[in-house]
């Protein structure tokens, strides 16, 4: 018997391929969208039985709450489940806590100079956004007091971090090394996570910080700093959103012609930190080599991009309706 599962366990892959990499960016583009259409349509059901308002209902805290924490952990489900059906070892996402302090530090850091120095470009793209007749998406967690602040830190800061993480970072990002150079697996895989939100409104940041977090994990040879930095960026997100609530303060400048500047100008200021960090402190080299593999790109990565960008044309339209 521990014979057989020491076979078991050598037979296991210690790493993904492009063909993973398709695969599950598939699975995770259909499988929450699923789990959100039968959440919607339990809840419906129950709140109607009720007598209940149903619009009202299903727009309420409670609802977006419980919707977006299993649509996160989703991503769990798929990343577990994915690697025991095709004998796949679950470290193969590259879980390496013994980076060092200073790799922890910098993740830290460079997730707050990123929300500082990307806030403002984003702002000034949701203004543009808005002036071509874009609708902005206005359904979320307000937290107007500290239960709902500690409530949207779970939905919006933890779940998110912990769980697209391991699916775009861990997964997809090392799949795609094993045909693509470092720097064209980081980008695709920034592009990926960024086409998962659905939507314009959210796909440039997304993409910008899916290009630092691709550059954290390989330089650090594990998905934990880019955990954190997703935790960080996310939970200062909710943090300043509860105390422009609270305090009336806000970090945002109007947007005028020399914000736009300014906000082009923090914006490089971001990525010349990162470059001189990469050429300084990790001198462009990747904490992990992965042996390239000969033959044509898979097909399902290609298919999952052409599904993604189908979904996000689809939105597009929808938001100008």
């Amino acid at each position: 018997m521990e014979q057989q599962k020491e076979i078991q366990v050598f037979e296991k892959r210690k790493f993904y391929t492009d063909d993973d990499s398709g695969k599950v960016f598939i699975i995770s583009l259909l499988v929450p969208l699923f789990i959100s259409l039968l959440i919607f349509l339990i809840c419906g059901a129950i709140v109607s039985a009720c007598g209940l308002d149903v619009q009202t209902q299903l727009e309420s805290t409670w609802f977006i709450a419980v919707s977006s924490v299993l649509t996160s952990l989703t991503f769990v489900g798929i990343y577990l489940i994915y690697n025991k059906y095709y004998k796949i070892d679950n470290r193969a996402v590259a879980f390496n806590f013994k980076i060092g302090w200073k790799n922890y530090l910098i993740a830290v850091v460079i997730s707050v100079i990123a929300l500082f120095g990307l806030q403002q470009l984003i702002s000034s793209f949701d203004a543009l956004w808005e002036t071509i007749g874009y609708n902005l998406s206005s359904i979320s967690i307000n937290p107007t007091n500290f239960g709902l602040f500690a409530l949207l830190v779970l939905v919006s800061a933890i779940t998110p971090a912990i769980c697209e993480e391991i699916i775009f970072r861990g997964m997809i990002l090392n799949g795609l090394r094993t045909k693509f150079n470092d720097y064209a697996s980081i980008a695709l895989s920034a592009f990926m996570f960024a086409l998962i939100h659905g939507n314009l409104q959210q796909f440039i940041y997304p993409f910008l910080l899916g290009l630092i977090y691709g550059w954290l994990c390989l330089r650090t040879g594990s998905i934990i700093p880019s955990i954190i930095a997703h935790f960080v960026n996310n939970f200062l997100v909710v943090l300043l959103q509860y105390l422009a609530n609270v305090t009336g303060f806000s970090m945002i400048i109007p947007i005028k012609w020399w914000s736009i500047l300014i906000a082009i100008l923090l914006a490089v200021i971001v990525f010349v930190v990162i470059y001189l960090l990469d050429r300084l402190i990790y001198k462009h080299k990747s904490f992990t080599v992965v042996e390239k593999q000969e033959g044509k790109v898979s097909l399902f990565l290609w298919v999952s991009l052409a599904l993604s960008g189908l979904i996000f044309l689809y939105n597009l339209v929808a938001a100008f309706v």
